[in-house]
């Protein structure tokens, strides 16, 4: 393969990566409920400001950087993660700490990599690109950890409003016997299930009695420290309970009744929306490698007519 060939092969992929990529972050007009949101969350993932010294955020110095904050990676999510012993790191210079190591690592890695397969192939475009190679890996590598650390408390998120009308409702039926008030009850179902949702609650209980709070408190706080937005709307059930006298079986009941229909409204908006998403594969497996090959056919003549100038 010679040069030109190969500098018209890159220059093809690459067009047809970008114009995959614009394709698919064509921005589109945000809903009221959408920009509510996102501004929410903008407010909370504003950039620390401030420089450190590289060796400090190497080695964890308490200054370094939250660069978590500037992947929008929230500390709610850590908290979760850690909840359910995922071991990652909360504290924002190890996970400041971790993403820069990855970064490092993936810069010499491809830069490594790169140089070899230039020097044995013989390639020298590939070396000369291998710093642009080493910047491409030392963004992909944190940005993956990133992602996987999102994706990983939205599932924990998701199995928790899953799971909370099954343990609702075994609340209710301890609390119908007549053995158990409705902390009691709560605090037994908690026990007997092994779950995200359990171990939320479970959260919320041993904090109202450390700090001896109200349970009402106790799960707007974990509601908070997890941004589970099901726990805060069952604490408001709670105290609209307690306060106008309703039953607390017929409360438990009809929250596991509103929360198990909106799982389902979920899971059917989840079906509609996914003949949508499918096009998704075909247009990375189809059309991309098809506007490569046409992006090549149409590069490799203009380069070769370029190189007889």
């Amino acid at each position: 393969m010679t040069s030109v060939l190969g500098a018209a092969l890159v220059l093809s992929v690459l067009s047809g990566v970008a114009a995959s990529a614009l394709f698919l972050a064509w921005p589109r007009r945000l809903s009221a409920e959408e920009w509510i949101v996102h501004r929410r969350s903008y407010a909370q993932t504003a950039a620390v400001r401030g420089t450190v010294p590289w060796p400090r955020v190497l080695t964890g110095g308490a200054s370094a950087p939250r660069l978590g904050r500037l992947f929008r990676l929230s500390d709610p999510d850590l908290a979760l993660l850690e909840l359910a012993g995922a071991g990652v790191p909360t504290e924002p210079e190890a996970v400041t700490r971790r993403l820069v190591w990855l970064a490092a690592a993936g810069a010499a890695a491809g830069i490594v990599v790169a140089t070899a397969l230039g020097l044995t192939t013989g390639a020298t475009w590939l070396a000369l690109a291998a710093p642009v190679i080493g910047l491409i890996a030392a963004l992909t590598l944190p940005g993956l950890q990133l992602a996987s650390w999102r994706y990983s408390a939205r599932s924990l998120r998701t199995d928790f409003h899953r799971r909370l009308p099954r343990l609702l409702t075994g609340a209710r039926v301890l609390l119908e016997s007549g053995g158990a008030t409705a902390e009691g009850a709560l605090s037994a179902a908690v026990a007997t299930y092994a779950d995200p949702a359990a171990d939320v609650f479970r959260e919320a209980l041993r904090l109202k009695e450390v700090r001896r709070l109200e349970l009402e408190a106790a799960m707007d706080e974990v509601a908070d420290r997890y941004a589970i937005k099901e726990l805060r709307r069952l604490a408001d059930n709670f105290r609209i309970g307690h306060r106008y006298g309703t039953g607390m079986s017929a409360l438990l009941a009809d929250f596991a009744k509103a929360a198990r229909e909106s799982w389902h409204a979920q899971y059917r908006q989840r079906i509609t929306r996914a003949p949508v998403l499918m096009t998704v594969p075909a247009l990375i497996f189809f059309v991309l490698p098809l506007l490569v090959l046409v992006m090549f056919l149409v590069f490799t003549p203009l380069m070769g007519t370029l190189g007889r100038l």
